[in-house]
């Protein structure tokens, strides 16, 4: 569901850029004042998982299409706010885009449908959901699934606002694509955090996270995770996300190849001429970038 650079005209993609800077802006300050110093080992890992899971396309069976987990709104529950898949996400998708996953001028439109759209939809589903009676599984499973089809609705809008291809057949395919997806996203959702609810029950009680420290469990993930990044190319699948395929379906070649502002350090997550270990090594690079920025980000937000 990323979008390239060629999607969106510069203009449209400018305006996307201001709305999302708006919600980073609004995220950081979100760090700074209810990221408790004791959860920011386990945003971090959190994070850099997100960016290996993302590598690893999973078949939608008895499609042509596949699908990557997103995690707006596991992450959106964990950390207790939409604001936490916010800035998540936007970490992500920013060095996801210097490998050439998803587009640099169009990053803001990404930040807007995945971390922005997903994050809060997912979250407050979630909790309306809870309210209602509904065991904490169910309503987690269809938080999940909503993180991915309204997204999923609102990209078929800005392809339309776009010219890129037409509303109705962007709308039908790509929620009947993100809509399957969604209930991968769903399952995943529910089984991360239940294995979190059982290693480490504090972590996720309401009010604890002050009180704990996510050292230890981020010190496991990171290693669980690296392994996850070296297995990552041959659990991949070949075939086309939602949105290529409906590009593909819809309107053919007719998009033109527009090139990125950045040149990607690794296209495709492999270092060229490398084969299948150029591709291990440029996930784990990325992987570990992502942990990096992390910890610098931290670092100036608590100290701001």
């Amino acid at each position: 569901m990323h979008i390239p650079d060629a999607y969106i005209p510069l203009g449209q993609a400018a305006v996307y850029w201001i709305i999302a800077a708006i919600f980073i802006a609004r995220s950081i300050k979100w760090a700074r004042s209810d990221l408790d110093e004791n959860m920011i080992p386990l945003f971090g890992v959190l994070a850099a998982g997100m960016f290996v899971l993302m590598t690893i396309n999973i078949p939608i069976p008895m499609s042509p299409v596949s699908w990557h987990m997103v995690g707006a709104a596991l992450t959106a529950i964990i950390f207790a706010s939409p604001w936490a898949a916010v800035l998540l996400m936007t970490l992500v998708l920013a060095v996801q885009s210097l490998y050439g996953d998803g587009g640099i001028t169009v990053m803001g439109a990404n930040i807007i449908n995945m971390g922005i759209i997903g994050g809060f939809s997912g979250y407050y589903s979630y909790i309306a959901l809870s309210r209602l009676s509904l065991t904490r599984s169910k309503a987690m499973f269809a938080g999940a699934w909503i993180s991915m089809i309204l997204p999923a609705i609102a990209l078929s809008f800005e392809m339309w606002f776009a010219g890129t291809f037409p509303l109705k057949q962007g709308v039908f395919l790509m929620s009947l694509f993100q809509g399957a997806a969604g209930i991968g996203e769903g399952i995943i959702t529910v089984i991360v955090f239940g294995a979190i609810s059982k290693a480490r029950p504090d972590i996720v009680a309401e009010d604890a996270h002050k009180k704990v420290s996510t050292a230890k469990v981020a010190a496991f993930s990171i290693i669980a995770l690296a392994g996850l990044a070296l297995a990552a190319p041959f659990l991949a699948s070949s075939n086309p996300d939602g949105l290529q395929h409906t590009a593909s379906t819809v309107i053919g070649n007719g998009i033109n190849s527009a090139v990125s502002p950045i040149t990607p350090l690794f296209p495709n997550y492999a270092i060229p001429g490398m084969g299948m270990s150029g591709k291990m090594a440029a996930i784990v690079i990325g992987f570990a970038v992502v942990l990096v920025i992390w910890l610098g980000i931290s670092k100036i937000i608590k100290k701001g």
